[in-house]
């Protein structure tokens, strides 16, 4: 038998802490997500799965409401164990464990499409700590990292100072987040090895490797292939250092995500259009919205604009009708301009080359 434990949900209709067979989880998780959707609300929590002998088996968190991907925790967890890689040796824990959930969950709770209507917001907060959710989704870039440090830093030193008072603990730390802020995480990253990590530090050094590059070891440190994959996505890089770093991991850790996300930077709009199984970050619904621009399908990327509360994805269709507007108007110019008039159709030539340089901007400025 399974059970669940919640942590960190604000909504008092969910218990935190208490000990719920998985078949209540289910339908507590379900209620709240129907009601909080209703509301045109929205709020998100912790949870981890055991067994009967309190063995952790799985943790993540569950997005309730109107940017809630999953209509309860039954197919959350069942989506997201499904698409973990394993080793062979581990394979028949992970087979026993999706037999479990299968089982112990009510039939009438299994029948919701789990993306029939994907809403998400301009952060995405699914799977994120309490301190992550802070620091805002993919805090492993550059500019974004110094923030999530300096947010960070007094949360972390006055506890750290506070256990190691008279030992100069506050100035050791104070210094490592310090030059984590210039660049050099290696004292941070150092520290925090070291030591008995809470959950919200493990959150911090898997950013900071990240940012150093050390994708396999971020990886170690969580058992959701996914979120490093979204996380490398997320990265403040150049587009063929942040391809290579994607192309890598998907190699050993192959993901629908990371099929996508490479789709995006090699510009494969087919692919990207086509897609639909993965999870969608306001950052994925762009890319989309872009592929159906790319493919001329306005009524699509009406569509997937319509599924997020980034007003950006709507500003960029706007701004690219009038640009292909422009052009359309050009083009009818230029075939009513005599071939005689070589200057007027030069003009018109370098007018239409301008808006289509435009046009490229519009497709790709994110």
């Amino acid at each position: 038998m399974l059970f669940v434990r919640f942590t960190d949900v604000p909504d008092t209709r969910i218990q935190n802490y208490e000990r719920l067979p998985f078949a209540e989880a289910v339908v507590v998780t379900h209620n709240l997500h129907q009601a909080r959707s209703e509301e045109g609300t929205n709020c998100s929590g912790d949870f981890r799965l055991f067994d009967q002998k309190d063995e952790l088996l799985y943790r993540g968190t569950f997005t309730f409401g109107s940017e809630g991907t999953y209509p309860n925790l039954y197919h959350q967890v069942k989506d997201r164990i499904q698409r973990i890689r394993t080793k062979k040796e581990d394979n028949a824990k992970k087979m026993w464990l999706l037999d479990e959930i299968e089982s112990e969950t009510p039939d009438d709770y299994k029948r919701h499409s789990i993306k029939s209507n994907p809403i998400v917001s301009s952060t995405y907060q699914s799977r994120l700590t309490r301190l992550q959710r802070r620091l805002i989704y993919g805090a492993a870039t550059v500019g974004i990292l110094f923030t999530s440090l300096f947010t960070a830093a007094q949360w972390f030193i006055d506890k750290e100072a506070h256990a190691e008072q008279g030992t100069g603990g506050e100035h050791t730390w104070l210094n490592a987040y310090e030059q984590a802020l210039q660049g050099e995480e290696s004292s941070l990253i150092d520290l925090l090895e070291r030591k008995d990590r809470s959950e919200e530090e493990d959150a911090l050094l898997i950013d900071l490797y990240l940012a150093e590059g050390k994708d396999q070891k971020a990886l170690e440190l969580t058992d959701d292939p996914i979120l490093i994959e979204t996380k490398l996505a997320g990265l403040d890089l150049s587009e063929k250092e942040k391809l290579e770093r994607l192309q890598n991991f998907q190699a050993s850790h192959p993901t629908d995500e990371g099929a996508f996300d490479i789709a995006v930077l090699e510009r494969n709009h087919e692919i990207v259009a086509k897609t639909e199984n993965v999870e969608w970050t306001a950052p994925r619904v762009s890319a989309k919205v872009t592929a159906y621009l790319y493919l001329e399908n306005i009524e699509a990327a009406n569509e997937w604009a319509s599924k997020t509360h980034d007003p950006a994805a709507q500003v960029k269709i706007d701004k690219y009708q009038d640009v292909m507007a422009t052009i359309d108007g050009l083009n009818e110019k230029l075939k009513k301009t005599s071939s005689k008039d070589t200057s007027d159709r030069e003009k018109i030539q370098s007018a239409i080359a301008a808006e289509e340089v435009n046009l490229e901007t519009i497709l790709y400025s994110d």
